[in-house]
Parts: C-alpha cells; sequence; structure tokens
C-alpha cells in the first residue's frame, strides 16, 4: 500500500539531501514537463515520502477541494500534480485526527471518481480511471483536484459555505462571452439584457447596486443610467468571481448590503507553464447569429521575480435574431477590451502588484437601451451609447505569512463614463478612490482574525452644455472579522464594522452620520456527509448617490435623507456522499430607507423591500464529469406589496423560480470535452398582483465541444451550439417584460460559436 512504497522509495533516496515541500497544484497542460522538473529534486521528494509515511496530526475542516489538497500537503508533507483539464470544483468533508497520510487522504478523497499513482521517483500523479499507467506505478486513492484562487480565499471559513464561487477551469469550460454566461448554472444569480453594455447581474432578486462589488480590489460605483448596465465587464479578462449571497463579512468592505460580488482578473501564473519564462495566446472566434467576429491576443513571462502580462480583446458584429427571426435593433456588438498587469514577488516574501484594465463599448443601441422599445413613444429607434468602465488597482500582500503578522493594502481606483450624444449630448460619470489596509492575525492555521481600515470617495456627476451637476460621498471604516474553529465539528465566522460617511448634494448640502454593521455565520459539521449552516447580518450602508442621468438642479434636501440598512438572514444544508451532492437553503433580505430618488420628485424619496425564498440543487461527480441541477425560488416585495419591474429598478427584480442545469464530461482517450447548459424560468404571476403581465416561461439549451489534438496539444477547438431549439424569450432579469408598452429585450436565437486557440 501507500505507506509501504512511500518507505521503500524514501530509503532509495536517503543519501540525499532531505528538505520538506509544500503541495503544488498544478493546472495548466503540459504536467509532464513539470513533472520532469521536478525530477530534478529528488532528494527534495524523499523527504516529502519520508514525511508521509509518518503520523500526522491532520486538521481540515469541511472546504473545497483543491483548498484541503493545500492544506494536507502542508500537514503531510506530499507533493501532487494535476493536468488542468482534470480539474473540476467538489467539496471535501475534511479529515481531523492522527493519522498517516493514506488514512488522511481517502477521507478526504472519497468519491471524486479519479485515481492518483506513485512513480518511483515519488511524485504523485493525478489521472483519470480511464488510464492505467504503467507496471512501476501504484494506482490508489481517488482525487480530484481545482486550482486555488480568490474564488476561495478563506478556505474552510463559515462565511464561505454559502458563496457561489467560479473558478478559472469553470470559465474554461463555459467559455463565457459575457457576464450572464458567467454564471451559466446558477440558478441563484441572474443576468438582465442581451449585450454586454445592458447586463445587471441579480443574487436571489437583489440587483447588484445594493451588493459591495469588487474588481481587483478595486470598489466599483456604477449607477450611471437605469437603462444600460451596471458592470460592464468582459469575461476574458477573469480567473474568478465568487458571490457571497445575503450575508457578507465585515471585510467584504462597506456597503455589502446584500452581499458582494468579488471578480479577479488573471495573473501570470494563471496562465503560464511553471517551466517557461514566456508564452502567450490567439484566440479567434466566429458566432453565426449576427455575424460576431471576436479576436483575443495576449502575452506574458517572468524575468526573475518580475511578472508581466498584456491583453488586448476585440469583438464585432452585426445585431442578432430573436428566436422568431426577427432582428434585434441595436444588439451588435463594438467592444474593446485590455489589461496590463506587472507583479513583483521580493525574495522576503513580499508580493506587489499593479493593473489596469479598461472596457469599452460604443455602438448603436436602442434608445432606451434596456429594452428593445416602448410603443407609446415616438423616439427614434436606435441611438449611440459609448460606455467605458477603467479600473486601476495596487495590491500588496505577503503570501507565505504565517503568524500574527500577515498584511495587506490596496489602492484603486474605477470609474465607469457614458456618453449619450442624442438628444442632448449628455454625460454621466462614476468614480471611486478607494483602499484598505488590513492584517490577518494568524492564531493559529485554522483560527484567524482579520481587522482593518478602508475608504472610499465616491461621486457621480452629469453633465450636458446647458448644466452639470454632481454628488460625493466620503467614507470611512473599521473592521474585524474573526474565522475560528472553537470545536472540531463548529465552524464560526463572525465581525463587526464601523463607518463615518460624508455626503454632499448637488446644490453643496451636507449631511454627516455613522453606523455599525455586525455579521455572524455558522457551520457544523454533523459528521462527514452532512453540514448543517445559518447566517445573519445586519448592515448600515450610508446614502447611496443618486444615478447620474436623473440629477436635477431644481433638487431640495431640506427634507433630508436617512441611510440604508439592511437585515439578511440565511440557513441550510449540505450533504456530501460518493461524489453525490445535496443542498437546500432559506434566504431572507429585508431593506430600510433605500434611497430612489426621480428627476421631478426629489432626492428624498425612500422605499423599503424585502426578498426571500429558498433554493434546492443537487449533483454527481464522477471524475471524469458531472452534472448538477439547482433551483431558486424568489419572491421581491416593495413596500410590503408586489412590485413590478418599474418599481424594483436599483433594487431587485421579480425574478419568480429559475432552474438551472449545468453537466460535462471529458474523454481522456479522445482529448475531448463535450457539456451542456441549461437555463429555464417557470411562469411568474407576481407581476399580475401588481397590475402588470405575467412572465411566460422558457427553457434554453446550449451545447459545446472541445477538442485538442494530441499532436498539437497548444492547440484548442471548440464548437458551441447555443439556444438548440431557437427559443424565443427574454431573460427572466431584463426590464419591462410585464408591461404592454414595453418590448422586451430578447436573447439571441439558434447560434453556432466556432473557436480555435494557440498557446505559444
Amino acid at each position: 500500500m501507500m505507506g509501504d512504497q512511500l518507505s521503500q522509495i524514501a530509503g532509495k533516496w536517503q543519501s540525499r539531501l532531505i528538505m520538506t515541500t509544500a503541495l503544488t497544484v498544478i493546472v495548466f497542460p503540459g504536467v509532464s514537463s513539470n513533472l520532469q522538473a521536478a525530477e530534478l529534486a529528488l532528494g527534495e521528494k524523499a523527504a516529502e515520502l519520508a514525511q508521509a509515511t509518518a503520523q500526522h496530526d491532520f486538521d481540515i475542516a469541511r472546504q473545497p477541494l483543491a483548498d484541503a489538497l493545500a492544506l494536507f500537503g502542508q500537514q503531510a508533507g506530499v507533493q501532487i500534480s494535476a493536468h488542468g483539464d482534470l480539474v473540476r470544483g467538489v467539496e471535501t468533508g475534511g479529515v481531523t485526527g492522527l493519522m498517516d497520510a493514506e488514512a488522511a487522504l481517502q477521507r478526504l478523497l472519497a468519491g471524486t471518481g479519479l485515481v492518483y499513482r506513485i512513480s518511483d521517483d515519488g511524485s504523485v500523479t493525478v489521472t483519470s480511471t480511464s488510464q492505467t499507467g504503467d507496471a512501476s506505478e501504484t494506482m490508489l486513492s481517488p482525487i480530484l483536484v481545482e486550482s486555488s484562487s480568490v474564488a476561495h480565499d478563506r478556505p474552510g471559513a463559515a462565511d464561505r459555505d454559502n458563496s457561489i464561487a467560479i473558478g478559472k477551469d469553470d470559465l474554461d469550460r463555459r467559455n463565457p462571452q459575457n457576464v450572464k454566461q458567467v454564471f451559466a448554472g446558477e440558478s441563484g444569480v441572474s443576468v438582465g439584457g442581451s449585450v454586454p453594455m445592458n447586463q445587471k447581474v441579480y443574487v436571489n432578486g437583489i440587483e447588484e447596486t445594493n451588493l459591495a462589488v469588487s474588481i481587483d480590489g478595486a470598489r466599483q460605483n456604477n449607477k450611471v443610467f437605469h437603462h444600460n448596465g451596471t458592470t460592464l465587464i468582459d469575461p476574458a479578462l477573469l480567473k474568478a468571481a465568487r458571490v457571497d449571497p445575503g450575508v457578507a463579512p465585515a471585510d467584504a468592505g462597506p456597503g455589502a448590503l446584500g452581499g458582494s460580488i468579488v471578480y479577479e482578473t488573471v495573473d501570470v501564473d494563471d496562465l503560464l507553464e511553471p517551466d517557461r519564462s514566456l508564452g502567450g495566446f490567439v484566440q479567434g472566434s466566429f458566432d453565426t447569429n449576427g455575424g460576431t467576429f471576436t479576436n483575443d491576443l495576449s502575452s506574458y513571462g517572468r524575468a526573475g521575480n518580475l511578472e508581466l502580462l498584456g491583453y488586448f480583446k476585440w469583438a464585432k458584429s452585426d445585431d442578432f435574431e430573436a428566436g422568431d427571426g426577427e432582428q434585434m435593433p441595436g444588439s451588435g456588438s463594438d467592444l474593446r477590451s485590455g489589461l496590463v498587469k506587472t507583479a513583483y514577488d521580493a525574495s522576503n516574501g513580499h508580493r506587489f502588484e499593479l493593473s489596469a484594465e479598461q472596457v469599452r463599448d460604443r455602438a448603436n443601441r436602442p434608445y432606451r437601451a434596456n429594452m428593445s422599445n416602448l410603443t407609446n413613444r415616438n423616439d427614434p429607434l436606435e441611438r449611440v451609447y459609448d460606455l467605458q468602465r477603467r479600473n486601476f488597482s495596487f495590491n500588496y500582500n505577503t503570501p507565505d505569512a504565517q503568524g500574527l503578522w500577515d498584511p495587506k493594502v490596496v489602492l484603486a481606483y474605477s470609474e465607469t463614463n457614458l456618453g449619450v450624444p442624442v438628444p442632448s449630448s449628455s454625460e454621466g460619470l462614476t468614480g471611486s478612490y478607494s483602499g484598505k489596509v488590513e492584517n490577518d492575525f494568524n492564531l493559529t492555521e485554522r483560527d484567524v482574525v482579520t481587522g482593518g481600515v478602508d475608504f472610499y470617495q465616491d461621486n457621480a456627476k452629469y453633465s450636458d452644455p446647458d448644466y452639470t451637476t454632481e454628488e460625493v460621498a466620503t467614507n470611512v471604516g473599521l473592521y474585524a472579522q474573526a474565522r475560528i474553529q472553537p470545536l472540531d465539528p463548529l465552524r464560526l465566522s463572525f465581525g463587526l464594522r464601523g463607518d463615518t460617511q460624508s455626503f454632499e448634494g448637488i446644490d453643496g448640502t451636507k449631511f454627516d452620520q455613522d453606523g455599525l454593521s455586525g455579521n455572524i455565520s455558522g457551520a457544523v459539521d454533523v459528521n462527514e456527509h452532512l453540514t448543517l449552516t445559518a447566517g445573519y447580518s445586519n448592515v448600515w450602508g450610508g446614502i447611496a448617490l443618486a444615478e447620474n442621468f436623473l440629477q436635477n438642479t431644481a433638487w431640495d434636501y431640506s427634507d433630508g435623507i436617512k441611510s440604508v440598512r439592511a437585515e439578511n438572514y440565511t440557513t441550510g444544508f449540505d450533504v456530501y456522499y460518493e461524489g453525490i451532492t445535496f443542498n437546500a437553503g432559506l434566504f431572507r433580505s429585508v431593506f430600510d430607507n433605500v434611497r430612489s430618488p426621480t428627476y421631478n420628485g426629489g432626492p428624498s424619496i425612500m422605499n423599503d423591500f424585502e426578498t426571500r425564498g429558498f433554493d434546492v440543487g443537487t449533483g454527481y461527480d464522477w471524475g471524469a464529469g458531472f452534472a448538477r441541477i439547482s433551483y431558486t425560488d424568489t419572491e421581491i416585495t416593495v413596500n410590503s406589496s408586489s412590485a413590478s419591474s418599474y418599481a424594483t429598478q436599483y433594487l431587485g427584480a421579480p425574478l419568480g423560480r429559475i432552474i438551472a442545469f449545468e453537466a460535462a464530461h471529458r474523454v481522456d482517450s479522445l482529448n475531448v470535452l463535450f457539456g451542456g447548459i441549461m437555463d429555464a424560468a417557470l411562469k411568474n404571476t407576481d407581476t399580475v398582483d401588481a397590475g402588470g403581465e405575467a412572465l411566460d416561461a422558457y427553457e434554453v439549451f446550449s451545447l459545446y465541444a472541445e477538442y485538442q489534438p494530441e499532436m498539437a496539444d497548444f492547440l484548442t477547438l471548440r464548437a458551441e451550439v447555443n439556444n438548440l431549439f431557437d427559443e424565443d424569450y427574454a431573460s427572466r432579469a431584463s426590464y419591462g417584460q410585464d408591461f404592454t408598452t414595453v418590448e422586451p429585450l430578447r436573447e439571441p436565437g439558434r447560434s453556432f460559436l466556432l473557436m480555435a486557440k494557440a498557446r505559444f
């Protein structure tokens, strides 16, 4: 078995230099070359193997398997490699107690469906059950490895048990062309709009303007115009996204009223093969519906401790056709995005990173970009929208720090600029200077207290040839979040933050106010198969800035503006057994004094709203593939009454019942990955109670296949058929479907996408 073989190998190399190393999870193609490089350090492997035969005191909580394996490597001294194409997101029940490495692995990895093998040199390689290996290798426990990323930056923490994490491998598999496809397969996250510039994200029915949204640590302040989207983002730039629905920790930042969304762009380490100092890729795709040509180009490299990455994308198309064959006005693409990132890893463990990123969409759009047409108005059908979002950030941290000194610093500036030439050369600019200084006090490997201070200065400015208006809000916050495991089955996360805000209206009126926020999350690992979870938060959000295009020079602030406050409740359970997962939960969010200014109504109109509902999901992971389905039922009320999509603007959306399904399977012998996604919504009559039309049901299926030629593994070929059955529909989160005078934005009909990507 494992212990005997490791002892023999360790003895074989006992005259070599002994050195303990941590687990390395390799998630890029070209693992064989990495293993060859690793063979140059056999002395180090001998030490690892000798350590693996001994008894170790393991303390690994239930968490994503990738993070658990990283902890396992640190605690057992075992090095594991895995081909990136085998990576799939799974959970483990954890392992606690004194035992050898084999026993710990058996508990961590049961039911994942892959195997790992130990070679004569002591290296451990992950492979699928379809690969047999040779006589020099011993087949051991099942294993599935996923890269660690910002999606799981607090592995095992109770406040992460309810998170929706999208990793690099999810993004590679889904090949998203817009933010809607980033969250495909996640029923708890809905995205309205059919082109990137008019898309908005909703989490359990709550619009993202009521969440703390960040990109590379930079706060986003993007409430520009209610007829366009909120956070224009190019998914090709991303390596991870994480959604914390409802209850968010104190270190998520100010304004996490209904949770948070964290986006992280790619680094050199995410793209460059470990044995290379320079790399890059060229990618091109064509989508038949609208004739969309997309071109991506990137180059990246490392010289010593210095990293540099550059990326550029251009997408161009005509208007697409909906499921009934009608061409949708203002739906063409004219998008450009770019990213420049550099980092320096000092030899003493300090990492400094600078990034600059921009996305721009400038094209003809419907006159009101969040709907196809307003039938009771005689406006032009289309006009130009020029939307730009820029993000600049500096990040400093100590990735390998342990003990009480583990600092992090973020300084950032983000802005969104919208130009609308017709009818009055209007321009709206929202910007945010933000930053934080925090430290992790690592009391033990599982008990960490994070404390820090953060700030932002947000502005919302409107201008046209006749006048200029601006609102400004400045906030300073002090926070602490504890993530501890006081008992083996119990994990707790609780935090407190205090914020003080200064708000200035367009006429110079100022309001100074402050408030406290608190949160607590708990998880009880009843046994290795069942976990119970619950969470609560009470969050103060200050005064939100008004939308740029609604600001009016006649506004009177003398009535005052109240601060918004939200309460969030979550509870649920998760079951894991032999690759099978099942989860269910309840959620409720209650918002008081949400600012809802209107152009003629003034700056001080307040609304209360509430979302509530439940979700269930199940899945099965068989190693070479997986299938999972989720269902979320959400209801929103405004001022205690059923609400239309108009009444819920900047609050949420009447989503109703959403179903999401995703499945994928890899055939290693053919180097082929294939899969599919279903997005469905059941009929929703909540809007009838609000005096509108019912929202129609729909079911949409998409399929894909991806192939890497064996003789040209640098090349990836992909084919997709999206909206397979040519469904004519509007996404449930798209505005205006409940009004007879609104023609909503409909989604593209059937389309075929062909893609080729070459790495060098």
